[in-house]
């Protein structure tokens, strides 16, 4: 009941594998979700992901220093309730990467080779789940399965960065401040290698640099990041030309480039002296994009959330967050004459509770006014029960 694994060492395996630079770490996460109110399907929808993710030190296997290379295989199955009360914005991140419902389930979303050039300096290269970069924010992230669940908390889309890129990220720390420099195709890498035909659509550039910050003892973080995307989208302001077409038929227009800004924080309101990865604290995000061909205006997010809120129970996960997505002002212009689009916005909660260290149980509720239906308010309620073997 104490480990950290249900299986244990493996009979020595686990010990092993680990002094030979091999790190394997097995989960399986199950969801039992639905609307509990609003316009759609109100069943309970029964859903899991079985995840492997293999870390190798190619060092210890006779290459060079400092060399790994990163392994993520997901497979979900079963149903779930994103897309249900007109909502936009997945209400379940891990059940809509890679797949569900029909789609590819199985998938590779992470095959990299990682150098360390120095304690300060990396590159990583091939398929990234970004998904999986995104869950290592403090207060939020946890990939949706170790803290919020909707995609606008667990991986806050841009309309520019897919859930799966192919390229590389180069990672520099330096005393003041982290920086990022990533280049990447800007097409989506779920159910692909990304070797098809690479950077065919152009590519995507994206910067930031995040602050550590330090308030009263207290740790935080502040952060910018620009991205710049070359590829070619539909202009928005023309799809109402393809849904009346005048006379004699107009085809949607192209729109080149496309642009996304944020801001981004988090601090620290209580922080344990004796486990500084302990307490709570404030996050926050703020994008802005370009509008067209990016379907998106601007973004924020804020919350509250953090460990131990209980006493005795420092390993439980809590949260609350509100979002707002502004939907293109072109794309809606477009649409209005068939279809209704408004902004999504809408509040999480979440409590995750460590009921033994390979263990976990979570409640979760979502109330969203949904960008596809302003009639109703759409409140979905899940069980969500983790455990790493």
């Amino acid at each position: 009941m104490d480990r950290d694994t249900l299986t244990g060492d493996w009979g020595g395996g686990r010990t092993w594998l680990q002094e030979h630079g091999v790190s394997l770490k097995p989960r399986l996460t199950q969801f039992y979700q639905g609307l509990t109110s609003g316009d759609g399907d109100h069943d309970f929808e029964s859903g899991g992901k079985l995840d492997l993710l293999l870390n190798a030190s190619l060092s210890k296997l006779g290459l060079w220093d400092g060399l790994s290379l990163t392994t993520h295989a997901e497979y979900n199955f079963g149903e779930s309730a994103n897309g249900r009360g007109g909502t936009l914005l997945p209400v379940n991140t891990a059940l809509i990467f890679p797949g569900l419902d029909g789609a590819d389930a199985f998938d590779p979303t992470s095959v990299f080779l990682a150098q360390k050039f120095s304690d300060s300096v990396s590159l990583m290269m091939g398929k990234i789940n970004m998904v999986d970069i995104a869950a290592g924010k403090p207060f939020m992230g946890g990939a949706g399965i170790d803290a919020f669940q909707n995609v606008a908390f667990a991986a806050p889309p841009s309309g520019i960065v897919p859930p799966y890129i192919f390229g590389g990220i180069l990672s520099v720390r330096t005393k003041p401040a982290s920086f990022t420099f990533m280049i990447f195709d800007p097409v989506s890498a779920v159910n692909r290698s990304g070797l098809e035909r690479p950077f065919n659509e152009g590519v995507v550039f994206r910067a930031s640099v995040d602050v550590p910050v330090n308030i009263a003892g207290r740790s935080g973080h502040q952060g910018f990041s620009a991205a710049y995307s070359t590829q070619d989208g539909t202009d928005l302001s023309s799809l109402g030309d393809l849904i009346f077409p005048p006379q004699g038929g107009t085809p949607a227009g192209i729109k080149n480039d496309r642009y996304h800004f944020a801001y981004s924080f988090d601090q620290f309101l209580y922080q344990s002296k004796a486990n500084p990865t302990e307490g709570f604290g404030l996050f926050g995000q703020v994008g802005v994009s370009d509008g067209n061909p990016n379907p998106l205006d601007w973004s924020a997010i804020v919350g509250v959330g953090g460990t131990g809120l209980i006493p005795s129970r420092s390993r439980d996960k809590w949260g609350v967050g509100f979002f707002h997505y502004s939907v293109s002002s072109a794309l809606k212009r477009s649409l209005s004459p068939a279809v209704a689009i408004d902004d999504e916005q809408g509040v999480e909660f979440f409590y995750n509770a460590a009921l033994t260290p390979w263990f976990h149980l979570a409640a979760d509720v979502q109330i969203i006014d949904p960008a596809l239906n302003q009639n109703d308010t759409a409140v979905f309620a899940s069980l969500r029960a983790v455990i790493k073997f």
